[in-house]
């Protein structure tokens, strides 16, 4: 009994000392001692040490990102600058005097993901020892690629939060080595600056020898189609391959309707902003009566039209027909142009202008003098000043008075039409005062008939108690060259040479006329007519409704800008072309239309244009989408037969065929640069959407501010910046199909540049959240790691990433080895039993 108990002893014993917890956890133990060694070598020599020195920030204090501009606390496990608590690419540039422009476009270009990706990873380097080598000219090719070097500096300064005003201030200065005009603190347009940049980058990209073949389209057989190929796509550097595609302009023949073909390159396409169709005059009628009185109308004239639909809107409104009124200009010192040309271009008249139109009688004669006229004439002295103080009677001068207006049918031929305005003098100087009038008079009026008229039109001007018997006053005709008065002593005034050529001169428009100041010696005036100044001219009602209407600015879509864009004319008489088919001048048709589409679109809003002899900001609101604006309308319908454009750069850009897959049309927008003022001064701001936050923020200068998508679309819109669908990476946060995930942010290329801590090649994986995994992220072995060679340290963290998935495997085999032993102790233990 003894020996079978001391057996079961020992048996029980061997048994719990084999099956004891404490084993297990001793195991455990050993483990987690082997995973602490490893995360302590994982960590060894992989953080970078910032650069010595003192940083100069400016003031540049980085954003502080709130609410949906901060990085999410998932997102930390991609290490790196994605672990801080601010979003790269967030950061504001110094204005180094009237360089908002400047400051813009970097912001837009910083915020177009491939290009930056391009840039700041510095994918465009050669061969090092390339680099140095002198060229022919003895001009290092390092030297010559000083702009790109210095803007891909200044890219990556802004997605590592290490910018400084130093970095602009140096790319600025080499801005000005390569062209002059941007030397100094001038101010300059932002889209020149653009194109520009991007043309000096594609030639420090070519002297770097980062050429690509060209690409030709198709040749199409049918008439509407080519000629001939077309000139190559160039495809010679990234900034064309990325930004660059062809359109066609159509030359078609209205007589045998056969189409000539031409392809051109475009980097931007320049929009036109659609125009009212009409535009606000205002015109100051002038109505006939015994005392004139006069009133402001408003009309709407078409654009590009002549004097002769001002005349039809101003017969429309006043119901005066058009052949019975006088257009001409004034302003306070007296008469200006006439408009007596109906086919003068309207253009002439701006609506600022001063326009009269003065109301005239039919060309009839006049009745017959009254029996009284003759007498009541010789009584006249030009020299004789009569004053009373009974304001009731009437002058005696006026009884009997003449109506000029009145009109008589026996006779015309001997009647002329006088514009009279007075004009109070002190010297060489001037000022109009009183309502201006419309005269008939007989050509063989005498001096003093001619006179008595005037001054009954102005008898209502009169200061109380004041009376008139003749006119201290001169008579100067408008719109002759040489002698211009008209003296007393002509019998008739009306038939000098002066008043014959200024007659004659009239031209078809309107009825002929001629204009006559009445000057006046300002102490005079002052005496008989007080301080009357220009009369207060009453505004009608369609002078508010025209203001209402046209100088609210009218708005417009961005698809109404591409059907005005793309929209045919015929060409003008002038601009004749031969066409090569059946060898005539033909008046042809011309149409542009979107060949090809790059994969980052520039449309350029053209804001500014000439009217008249200055230039003028278009204020118009132009709506633009945000998201899938469809490129597919403004196209050219073309075969099947579609070529795709190559993929040399980036592993997620795949070919595509254009009219194949309707996503290729779909375009998003990312960047906009903003034009605050006018022609006389402006300020540049940018709004960029980020590519790790996908939240829009404000880029004044040195200012950061995080907006809403809704307040995008303003009327300050100046350029736009949009990238294909299908070509928006998946680890954007501007990118419809994956978001911006965990997973997806740890592949931003933030995470590959340098002093960033490379991701898990297992990414979105349940591990990825383990220390092991986070071994695997941040491993780095410090003989491989090189500030210059960029490849050591990538092949470090894949080796790295290896060595803990050995680990890992390793670490479970174990586990699963203990699982299998402690299995089959226990089957043991339970036959020993």
């Amino acid at each position: 009994m003894s020996s079978k108990a001391s057996s079961k002893e020992k048996k029980s014993g061997l048994g719990k000392k084999l099956f004891r917890r404490g084993s297990v956890r001793s195991v455990g133990s050993f483990m987690s001692r082997v995973l602490k060694t490893l995360s302590t070598l994982s960590h060894f020599g992989s953080e970078l040490q910032p650069p010595e020195g003192e940083k100069d920030d400016g003031g540049f204090a980085a954003f502080k990102n709130e609410g949906k501009g901060s990085v999410a606390s998932d997102d930390s496990d991609c290490g790196g600058f994605l672990s801080r608590d601010k979003v790269p690419g967030v950061a504001g540039l110094k204005n180094h005097g009237n360089t908002c422009f400047m400051n813009a476009i970097l912001q837009c270009l910083s915020n177009t993901e491939l290009f930056a990706e391009y840039l700041a990873l510095e994918q465009f380097r050669g061969q090092t020892e390339e680099e140095d080598k002198p060229k022919a000219n003895g001009v290092p090719r390092k030297e010559k690629g000083e702009v790109t070097e210095q803007l891909a500096g200044l890219v990556r300064a802004l997605w590592t939060f290490e910018y400084t005003p130093q970095q602009s201030r140096e790319f600025k200065s080499a801005v000005a080595k390569r062209a002059m005009q941007y030397r100094g603190n001038a101010q300059h347009d932002a889209q020149e600056f653009l194109l520009w940049l991007l043309d000096r980058v594609h030639e420090d990209l070519n002297n770097m020898g980062h050429n690509r073949p060209s690409i030709k389209p198709p040749i199409e057989e049918d008439d509407g189609a080519l000629e001939g190929p077309s000139p190559p796509l160039s495809a010679g550097s990234f900034v064309q391959e990325l930004f660059q595609a062809q359109y066609r302009s159509s030359l078609t023949c209205p007589h045998c309707q056969k189409q000539s073909n031409t392809f051109d390159p475009f980097l931007c396409i320049s929009l036109p902003i659609p125009l009212p169709h009409t535009r606000p005059l205002y015109v100051t009628v002038v109505y006939q009566g015994k005392y004139s009185h006069c009133m402001r109308i408003g009309v709407a004239v078409p654009l590009n039209s002549t004097v002769s639909r001002l005349r039809e809107a101003v017969s429309r409104e006043t119901k005066i027909p058009p052949d019975q009124f006088v257009l001409t200009e004034m302003y306070y010192d007296g008469f200006h142009r006439s408009f007596c040309d109906d086919d003068d271009d309207l253009d002439i008249i701006q609506e600022s202008d001063s326009i009269f139109a003065f109301e005239t009688p039919e060309t009839f004669k006049l009745e017959s003098l009254r029996s009284k006229r003759g007498s009541l004439l010789a009584n006249l002295n030009q020299n004789n000043l009569k004053f009373g103080n009974d304001s009731s009677r009437t002058p005696s001068f006026m009884q009997g008075a003449v109506n000029p207006a009145s009109p008589n049918k026996n006779a015309g031929a001997d009647k002329m039409i006088l514009l009279i305005c007075n004009r109070a003098c002190i010297g060489h100087q001037g000022r109009r005062f009183g309502l201006p009038f419309v005269l008939y008079m007989e050509r063989t009026v005498t001096w003093d008939v001619l006179q008595k008229a005037i001054l009954e039109k102005m008898h209502h001007l009169l200061r109380q108690g004041v009376y008139i018997q003749v006119g201290p006053f001169s008579l100067r005709v408008v719109g002759v060259v040489g002698i211009t008065y008209l003296l007393p002593q002509e019998e008739f005034p009306l038939c000098h040479p002066t008043v014959e050529r200024a007659y004659k001169s009239c031209g078809a428009g309107g009825p002929p006329h001629v204009k006559i100041v009445v000057e006046w010696d300002k102490e005079t005036k002052d005496y008989l007519f007080g301080h009357t100044e220009e009369e207060y001219i009453p505004d009608a009602e369609s002078v508010y409704l025209h203001r209402e209407q046209h100088h609210q600015p009218q708005a417009c879509t961005l698809a109404q800008c591409f059907q005005l864009y793309t929209k045919e004319e015929q060409l003008a008489p002038d601009d004749a072309w031969r066409c090569p088919h059946c060898k005539q001048l033909q008046q042809g048709r011309i149409k542009l239309s979107l060949w090809t589409l790059p994969d980052v679109l520039i449309l350029h809003l053209k804001r500014f244009r000439q009217e008249g002899d200055r230039r003028v900001k278009m204020q118009n609101m132009v709506h633009f989408p945000l998201v899938g604006m469809d490129m597919a309308p403004h196209m050219v319908k073309r075969s099947q037969s579609s070529w795709s454009l190559p993929s040399h750069w980036s592993p997620w850009r795949r070919p595509y065929g254009l009219g194949r897959n309707p996503d290729d049309y779909l375009y998003d927008l990312y960047a906009v640069c903003n034009h605050h003022g006018n022609m006389h001064g402006g300020h540049y701001t940018a709004y960029c959407k980020n590519s790790i936050d996908g939240q829009w923020y404000c880029f004044d200068d040195s200012e950061v501010q995080p907006m809403a998508d809704e307040d995008v679309c303003q009327q300050t819109a100046y350029i736009l910046f949009y990238q294909r669908r299908a070509t928006i990476p998946s680890w954007s946060a501007n990118s419809s199909v994956a978001g911006s995930t965990s997973s997806s942010l740890c592949e931003h290329w933030v995470n590959r540049l340098p002093g960033s801590k490379p991701p898990s090649l297992a990414s979105g994986a349940s591990s990825r959240r383990t220390s092991l995994a986070s071994l695997a992220e941040s491993m780095e072995f410090p003989g491989d790691r090189s500030e210059d060679d960029g490849e050591k340290r990538v092949y470090g963290a894949y080796y790295s990433a290896w060595f803990s998935i050995l680990c890992l495997v390793y670490y479970v085999h174990i586990l699963y080895f203990l699982y299998l032993s402690q299995c089959f102790f226990v089957i043991l233990g339970a036959c020993g039993t």
